[in-house]
């Protein structure tokens, strides 16, 4: 197979030259030469070459500006620098930049071997890049695995749960109060796949939280409020707060989950007592672990939650943002607590760093970027709560779940509401065209089949753009938020419903003007 070597090169009889030595020498090539910047530009670009051959000084182009857009474009292709005019310090800095090799003119001698160790060093490069890909696939197909079998786990847990109480119904019909207990029990066992679903959004990044100016040392303060309450007496909590910080942008709700989620595990980690500490600091961007080039100028607010518990090795430190993966005793946890964080603070493009040592405890710091301004950043598409939930409107449901129709059905028709139901948006125009006029609001789920909620809402906006619509989903992120927004749609519910916010939602939306 021939070498495709892109030659920058002013000389026809040097290219010549080098191209007969390396024939000789049993490497059958082909030299595209160029002297020119926008030559040796279009070149690159155009096709992919083994080798590039500069020159260093040419009286348009330099080889050192050369070899800065090959390491941009291709930074792949071994670039050597074959030049008649280069001194050792030269020589130097062209390989501190990312040359290959260099090769005197005066002595060629040494250009075969320096290619031959250019194209096999190459090779290897590309051998372990390969081979990195594969273990990386590997260890992503590992971690889905765990994932599924965790889900499974707890999901089967829940809706054993679920049906056997339901299986204890019939039996306990003529028995009110013990009826009220086992729904009551239903509903908790419903709500814990209802809060693991979200856990499994926020690990995986698929939610969407209500960013806005939030403080961090207030938000602190109320959360060990609540601890001292419900943490075992021999827990005691201290506080090193900065009371200088500004404000960041956060999601409240996030932030208090994560902070929560932190302190439980470190009560976990001190069965027979201890402390926990919680600081705030600024840290200049050079001081945060992992951060990008980019953000090492930026400072950072720094959250840190601290035990005196049993502390960790570091094997088991290495899988501690393993989905799944704990170290606590079967049934005191999911272990997605820390794969959660994680995925909190990637959604605040924060970062997370954790000191760990065995007997010693435990230190988990959060880092989050400071805005340049600390203006409060109003939750758009807000829906106020409805003083009442009674109406007499005519609701178009959408869903092409049968079960969830009927129980949207029976809920608002209790409340008062003409209810018209449907499984898809198809039949949904099909209403419409008959008594789209007579029709207040379309509450519709976003993944229906064929036309999603979205094609629906688009041309119920352009057919009837006095009907309010509010469309419902699993899950909420910035590209639906985006398209929300751009329909100028009335109101969203995130799946799985709580019938008072699902009244109210109804009602809200109704009555805005």
């Amino acid at each position: 197979m021939s070498l495709r070597i892109l030659h920058l090169e002013d000389s026809a009889e040097d290219c010549e030259l080098i191209r007969r030595l390396l024939v000789e020498d049993g490497l059958e090539c082909e030299l595209k030469r160029h002297d020119t910047h926008s030559g040796f530009v279009q070149e690159l670009e155009k096709r992919e070459y083994d080798l590039i051959f500069a020159d260093c000084a040419l009286p348009q182009f330099s080889g050192h500006d050369a070899l800065q857009l090959s390491r941009k474009v291709a930074p792949e292709v071994p670039f050597i620098f074959v030049s008649g005019t280069m001194g050792e310090e030269t020589a130097i800095e062209s390989l501190r930049d990312g040359a290959t090799d260099y090769v005197l003119k005066q002595r060629l001698s040494r250009l075969v071997p320096a290619v031959r160790r250019a194209l096999a060093e190459a090779a290897e490069k590309k051998k372990n890049k390969e081979m990195e890909q594969h273990l990386r696939q590997a260890q992503r197909l590992e971690a889905v695995g765990m994932l599924a079998g965790g889900v499974a786990h707890d999901f089967n847990n829940i809706l054993t749960i679920i049906k056997g109480h339901v299986s204890l119904l019939p039996a306990e019909s003529a028995n009110p109060p013990r009826v009220k207990e086992i729904s009551a029990t239903i509903d908790f066992a419903a709500q814990r796949g209802a809060d693991l679903v979200k856990q499994l959004l926020a690990f995986a990044r698929k939610s969407d939280g209500s960013f806005t100016s939030a403080n961090v040392n207030r938000q602190v303060q109320e959360i060990v409020k609540m601890l001292r309450e419900a943490f075992p007496r021999n827990i005691s909590f201290k506080m090193e707060l900065d009371e200088q910080l500004p404000e960041i942008l956060a999601d409240p709700g996030q932030l208090e989950r994560v902070v929560i989620n932190l302190a439980t595990n470190a009560r976990d980690a001190m069965p027979d007592g201890g402390k926990i500490t919680f600081s705030t600091r600024r840290v200049q961007g050079n001081q945060v672990p992992f951060v990008t080039s980019a953000e090492r100028d930026h400072p950072h607010l720094c959250l840190s939650v601290t035990d005196t518990g049993t502390g960790m090795d570091e094997e088991t430190r290495q899988h501690i943002f393993e989905p799944f993966f704990t170290t606590k005793p079967k049934g005191k946890g999911t272990g997605l607590g820390m794969p959660v964080v994680y995925g909190l603070m990637q959604s605040h493009n924060g970062v997370v760093d954790i000191w760990s040592e065995k007997g010693k405890g435990t230190s988990v710091s959060l880092y989050f970027p400071m805005p340049e301004s600390s203006v409060p950043v109003p939750a758009k598409g807000s829906v106020e709560q409805a003083k009442s939930v009674e109406g007499s409107e005519t609701v178009l449901i959408v869903d092409d779940e049968a079960d969830v129709r009927y129980f949207m059905e029976i809920i608002l028709q209790m409340h008062g509401y003409h209810v018209i139901a449907v499984p898809n948006a198809e039949e949904a125009l099909e209403i419409l065209k008959i008594r789209g006029h007579g029709v207040h609001l379309i509450f519709s789920d976003l993944g229906l089949p064929k036309m999603n909620g979205f094609g629906l809402s688009t041309l119920v906006k352009r057919l009837y753009p006095q009907i309010r619509i509010i469309l419902a989903s699993g899950y909420l992120d910035v590209a639906i938020k985006t398209r929300m927004v751009e329909l100028a749609i009335d109101g969203f519910m995130s799946k799985p419903y709580e019938t008072p916010t699902l009244l109210s939602t109804v009602r809200s939306v109704l009555d805005k003007k």
